[in-house]
């Protein structure tokens, strides 16, 4: 087998990087280096900090389901290469030293349960068979998902279910689900919460009151500051699930549609916390909820219909199965026409998942125009905060630096947010981009060819490329929920048509993911924007020969995956001011593109980015003092 490697470059630039005359300075360090080639057919499974202040970086390579080859670079905490270690460990030892280290043998079958809904609403239990191929470059595996025997979930009285969320901790092979006990003509006054073993057991551990016939208008683990770097399938946070009233259920009354109860339930199915609470506007989307100290944040928007309930303004919310995405893709795809059939029958007959995911909900949802931005704070168990901004506020505390004409302007609709955090002072930093579509193709998205088809491989972007990504906005609210200032930033490309023909994504149809660093003193952030700049092209050439005939076959498979590097400014919280904003690798004038997992850590005074080359034959360490 042969291999190829090209890239296609986007050429970006940050129009309103708000450059001033007195410019803050960085103090930016970058050193690179060569990197083993043997490292180079791994993957960079995790950096660890080191009570030096140094750090190490442990690279993966291909190996046995017994040994396992490790490369480990340590440094200095001035990016200096201080030490070097290859060797060859017992698989038992490489997974105690290190933490992230996620093989369990080359491959692996297993069985899991999943939950989902039938077309009626009513809770259906399903075996799932997976099948795992490890991946060496990526660090991970690849799964195919087949879904077996179902069956229905019912009450200790015989009751059906009808589906009101669910919580898989894969770890303790459980999934906790939210059902109604339902017969005909019976009241909901209580929902059920039921934990349902491997084996499909399921056993109410607790009842839920609720003020009147509710559905989930959200349901997922909380995030917090480690949710980048540690799954919840490997590490379980506490369920979030937030309830409103509908009137689908019953005939009697659906009560105040601006009333939710939220739930607060933990990986082992403790019920922590319940209470009742009303929202600036019954059509609340949540978009997630975060976690820091004692308190959890909800965070999302907002439509204000008179009258109306959460369903008939926001349509389905919450995916009505446990898997997520990935798995639900995975147990979903077909082979050409004939599977596609064939995936029709199954899902007739019912021994597929008709449930829709998540991401086709939020396509849905993205589409929607808002009126507000909603930020509610929990504390002490009860509703502490809860604040709503009109979308003309963002635009009236707008700020654009001298080389824009103006500042962007904020529509409400058509746009995604990537990041959310608390700052030392309890103010909160919300990053939202807005995107446009593109024009319609015949049967593909905007023109794009599917990400299966395609062989696209990445978890940024979605099945289909049908947006353009482009105007960034960082939200600043105080404690209070209350809005300080809105930062626009334009993000923009160079000569995108020629550059991205053969290729079925483009730069822009990426979201730009924004996250701050805090200086010590408080009083200023780094804006930090993670940005595609090229689509890596990886060609495949196989030939097969059949020796009985004395013919061969060559095949060509090409597949498609984003890079991503860094533009970093910095804030100055006070006059709303930045520096221009400059690229990592500037210094050492080479194309860098960050790691795609395990690409920053943040020691004292210090954060490190780590990057490398396309071909991957040098890392870039880049330190970033943020003290100043």
């Amino acid at each position: 087998m042969m291999k190829k490697k090209s890239l296609l470059f986007a050429s970006f630039v940050l129009a309103g990087s708000f450059a001033t005359a007195q410019q803050t300075t960085f103090n930016v360090l970058e050193k690179d280096y060569e990197i083993s080639r043997k490292a180079k057919k791994g993957y960079l499974g995790g950096v660890e900090a080191k009570e030096n202040g140094g750090f190490e970086m442990v690279y993966f390579l291909p190996s046995s389901r017994r040994k396992v080859k490790v490369e480990a670079y340590t440094f200095d905490k001035d990016a200096n290469l201080t030490n070097t270690m290859k060797d060859e460990w017992d698989v038992e030892k490489v997974k105690k030293k290190w933490k992230f280290f996620n093989f369990k043998g080359d491959e692996y079958t297993t069985t899991a349960a999943s939950v989902s809904t039938n077309l009626t609403g009513k809770m259906m239990f399903k075996k799932r068979e997976i099948k795992a191929k490890y991946n060496w470059l990526a660090g991970d595996y690849v799964k195919r998902v087949k879904l077996l025997d179902r069956q229905k979930l019912t009450s200790e009285n015989g009751e059906e279910y009808l589906f009101s969320g669910a919580y898989e901790v894969e770890r303790d092979s459980t999934i906790y689900a939210l059902a109604y006990p339902y017969t005909k003509g019976a009241a909901m006054q209580s929902l059920d919460l039921v934990k349902i073993s491997n084996t499909g057991e399921s056993r109410k551990i607790a009842s839920v009151a609720t003020p009147s016939p509710v559905k989930p208008i959200f349901s997922k683990p909380l995030l917090d500051e480690n949710s980048r770097d540690v799954s919840n399938d490997d590490f379980p946070r506490d369920w979030i699930v937030v309830l409103a009233p509908t009137k689908i259920y019953g005939k009697g009354s659906a009560g105040n549609p601006n009333q939710l109860t939220y739930l607060r339930i933990s990986p082992e199915g403790n019920l922590k916390e319940q209470f009742n609470f009303t929202a600036p506007s019954a059509g609340y989307r949540i978009l997630n909820a975060y976690a820091k100290g004692n308190e959890v944040i909800l965070y999302g928007m907002g439509i204000k219909k008179e009258g109306k309930y959460a369903d008939e303004i926001l349509g389905a919310t919450v995916s009505p199965s446990s898997m997520d995405d990935d798995e639900q893709a995975a147990a979903k795809s077909t082979g050409g026409m004939l599977g596609g059939l064939g995936k029709m029958a199954n899902m007739v007959s019912g021994k597929d998942d008709m449930a829709p995911s998540q991401q086709s909900l939020d396509d849905a949802l993205d589409e929607k125009k808002y009126d507000d931005f909603i930020i509610a704070k929990i504390s002490g168990q009860q509703l502490s905060v809860i604040r709503a901004t009109p979308m003309a506020e963002l635009n009236s505390k707008a700020v654009a630096g001298p080389d824009m004409k103006k500042a962007l302007e904020f529509d409400g609709k058509k746009f995604v947010t990537n990041n959310f955090q608390i700052l030392k002072d309890g103010s909160m930093m919300l990053s939202v981009q807005d995107y446009k579509p593109e024009g319609k193709g015949i049967g593909l998205p905007g023109g794009k060819m599917l990400g299966a088809l395609a062989g696209v491989s990445t978890s940024r972007s979605g099945d289909s490329y049908d947006r353009i990504y482009k105007g960034m906005y960082l939200l600043h609210f105080s404690p209070e929920g209350n809005l300080v200032r809105n930062y626009t930033v334009q993000l923009d490309q160079k000569n995108k048509k020629g550059f991205f023909n053969n290729s079925p994504m483009t730069a822009d149809n990426f979201p730009a993911i924004g996250y701050l660093i805090e200086s010590k003193d408080g009083k200023s952030v780094n804006w930090v924007m993670e940005i595609v700049k090229a689509i890596d092209v990886d060609t495949d050439v196989s030939t097969f020969s059949n020796f009985f005939s004395g013919t061969s076959t060559t095949t060509t498979t090409k597949s498609y995956s984003p890079f991503y590097s860094i533009e970093y400014g910095k804030l100055d919280l006070a006059t709303g001011k930045s520096s221009e904003f400059r690229t990592l690798g500037d210094l050492e004038k080479k194309k860098y593109y960050l790691y795609p997992k395990h690409n920053r850590l943040q020691i004292g005074d210090y954060t490190y980015f780590f990057s490398e080359t396309p071909n991957g034959d040098r890392l870039l360490v880049s330190r970033m003092d943020v003290k100043q």
